[in-house]
């Protein structure tokens, strides 16, 4: 049976092999065991090929991840808890999925990435890995990526993975009612000091409960460090109706 190698990436990191695939895995990291019962996961198919190149993987993974002594498929053996993203070569990671509490999995694909129409900020990033604040910033999402991964700055990361999340307002300035933010008086007080001095980055909060989490995306996801950046667009508001309901239904019931 074939051996999957996957990067669970949802606030925290693991490097896991698996005999599943990556829908029959996102449901079994949502619902399938007593150790996790219930919560969103994210995570990344990893090309071993790839990741062969940083980690002693080569001709290694299906010793490491054997079937159980029935002969049935092992769900998750675990290679690496720990500086798992920046371990990896970019070229590595795939397809990220997305998955419900419920354990329904949205595959998202990279694209690529125009720069040059990026526009200033503020913007509201949430970083997922390594580190996990929610953060207002004046950069768009590459330099934001660059600048946190600089290590001229004594506070840095060798690699980031974050999401553009929301800031719609109403008219009144307020961040529109619809968002699940938990304190949106204080994101719009951080807004408007980063907005005034341009700042490169304001912690919002250092490790805030992503409530409704899938309907807080904004653009889609980022990954990256000093090399540039790797995008995962989020799916438009008329594709998670029409495409991606169920999925969506379920993301919607957080």
């Amino acid at each position: 049976m074939k051996t999957h190698l996957y990067f669970v990436c949802f606030q925290t990191e693991a490097l896991v092999a698996s005999h599943l695939d990556p829908d029959a895995f996102g449901a079994y990291m949502a619902v399938g065991t007593r150790k996790h019962t219930s919560g969103n996961v994210m995570f990344f198919e990893v090309d071993p090929i790839a990741a062969a190149k940083t980690l002693p993987l080569a001709g290694e993974l299906e010793k490491r991840c054997p079937p159980h002594p029935d002969g049935g498929p092992r769900h998750s053996k675990y290679l690496g808890i720990y500086r798992v993203l920046e371990s990896l070569p970019m070229e590595a990671l795939g397809k990220l999925y997305l998955v419900t509490r419920d354990g329904r999995v949205l595959g998202l694909d990279a694209k690529p990435y125009d720069a040059a129409k990026e526009m200033r900020g503020p913007n509201l990033y949430t970083e997922l890995c390594p580190v996990t604040p929610r953060v207002v910033s004046f950069l768009p999402p590459t330099r934001f990526a660059k600048f946190i991964t600089d290590p001229a700055n004594l506070v840095n990361v060798p690699r980031i993975l974050f999401a553009d999340s929301l800031l719609d307002r109403e008219s009144d300035g307020r961040l529109a009612g619809y968002l699940p933010y938990l304190n949106p008086e204080h994101i719009v007080d951080c807004i408007n000091e980063v907005a005034v001095a341009e700042k490169s980055a304001k912690t919002v909060e250092r490790n805030p409960k992503l409530i409704a989490f899938y309907r807080t995306i904004r653009r889609g996801f980022f990954v990256g460090d000093q090399t540039g950046v790797k995008f995962y667009p989020f799916p438009s508001q008329d594709e998670l109706d029409e495409k991606y309901h169920i999925w969506w239904r379920s993301a919607s019931l957080d």
